[in-house]
């Protein structure tokens, strides 16, 4: 199916009574092809465009969840943004309306980072969103087309804000060319929350705690929490810290996987991002970004805290003169405990995340009731360690 658009360059009278706070209106129509576009096709072959020769891609998809993101140089909004998944079944009409709102659940649930203003049907049987984004950038005005090719579901998600002609153009030009291939091979994905938000908010995942420093060594560090907003638990979590210029250019990112394997909702867990190239001279400001998939299968073996009793916790400086906290573990389950880890975050007056260590415990198994001792051991701090927190996690036999 192909999606058809035209964007309306529309005075300030006729915007619903001069009113700045509605989204700009996208309605379908042909729009020739522009023929110095060049041709960009997934890897997987599920779908293609054309768009110029200059414009970026950034593949951030998640596992079988397929997310590209397509940028023009210079550019100061969101990126153009493509989200496919096979559902598993052809979907017919009433199917495709219970997509979209999911996706509107999964990916724009939460009131404050997205407000909804409008919903409608488009001739071809794709469905135009328009709304507002509330991001560390500022409110974007964010247009959502959403169609159903058989089993595939596509979300472009479009940023409208301060465009002009020739930016409105380029991108219905674009987004006309955009084909599905209904006979792609992918495996069967649901919906998940994009890896593309910045900064302290990022959809499902939402930062806090941040501590930035420099250690004796050089290595520039960004420590933190991270927590799941989602009603769901995720998995194979990802934090990635970009340093910017004051010409707001990516001078180099560093991603890092956390140590926690499940994160339920509501939760947080601690990370420490590394560069070990030290911070560029050049560095005002950094941003987080977090990327996630919902955890489906490892959450029927996972054992989180819950299932463990924790005793003699205590935190001294050794003989060394490093912080070191330490400890029992019981397993409480009446099944087998396996690869057991403690994770402990150390937090300053103003809980903020001055470090942050894992540890597996050196027994490998605990059977029902059995116990073991934890050490931590922290070879550097960013600051004054004034409490700590842990948590404990593991898998069943």
């Amino acid at each position: 199916m192909k999606l058809r658009l035209l964007f309306l360059m529309v005075v300030g009278a006729l915007l619903l009574a001069g009113c700045n706070n509605d989204p700009v209106v996208v309605v379908a129509t042909a729009v020739p092809l522009d023929a110095n576009f060049r041709v960009y096709q997934h890897p997987t072959g599920v779908f293609s465009l054309r768009l110029p020769p200059n414009w970026s891609v950034r593949d951030v998809s998640q596992g079988s969840a397929i997310r590209v993101e397509f940028s023009p140089p210079d550019n100061e909004g969101l990126p153009m943004s493509v989200y496919v998944i096979n559902t598993g079944a052809v979907m017919d009409t009433n199917e495709l309306l219970n997509a979209i709102e999911q996706y509107q659940q999964v990916v724009n649930g939460d009131p404050t980072k997205y407000t909804e203003v409008s919903r409608n049907a488009q001739g071809d049987g794709s469905w135009r969103i328009a709304g507002f984004r509330h991001t560390p950038i500022g409110t974007r005005e964010l247009n959502t087309f959403i169609q159903a090719d058989k089993a595939y579901l596509t979300a472009i998600e479009i940023d409208l804000t301060n465009l002009n002609e020739a930016q409105r153009e380029t991108l219905h030009t674009i987004v006309n060319t955009y084909r599905v291939n209904p006979n792609a091979v992918v495996n069967i994905s649901s919906l998940q929350v994009a890896a593309d938000n910045a900064d302290s908010n990022t959809g499902a995942l939402e930062f806090s705690g941040m501590y930035a420093w420099t250690n004796p060594q050089g290595i520039f560090i960004v420590n933190g929490l991270v927590k799941n907003t989602s009603l769901n638990p995720m998995e194979a979590i990802r934090v990635t810290a970009l340093l910017f210029d004051a010409q707001d250019n990516v001078l180099v990112e560093q991603p890092e996987v956390i140590a926690v394997e499940i994160l339920e909702p509501g939760l947080t867990t601690p990370f420490s991002i590394r560069f070990r190239g030290g911070k560029p001279s050049q560095t005002v400001r950094y941003e987080l970004r977090g990327a996630s998939r919902y955890a489906e299968t490892a959450v029927k073996t996972y054992l989180n805290d819950d299932n463990f009793l924790r005793g003699n916790v205590e935190a001294k400086y050794n003989a060394d003169g490093f912080l070191t906290v330490t400890g029992d573990v019981v397993n409480k389950t009446q099944g087998l405990a396996r690869f057991v880890k403690v994770i402990v975050a150390v937090k300053n007056e103003q809980e903020q995340i001055v470090a942050t260590e894992s540890v597996f415990l050196s027994k490998p198994d605990l059977l029902p009731g059995e116990t073991s001792k934890f050490e931590v051991v922290f070879y550097e701090l960013g600051g004054q360690a004034a409490r700590f927190e842990l948590r404990i996690e593991g898998k069943s036999g």
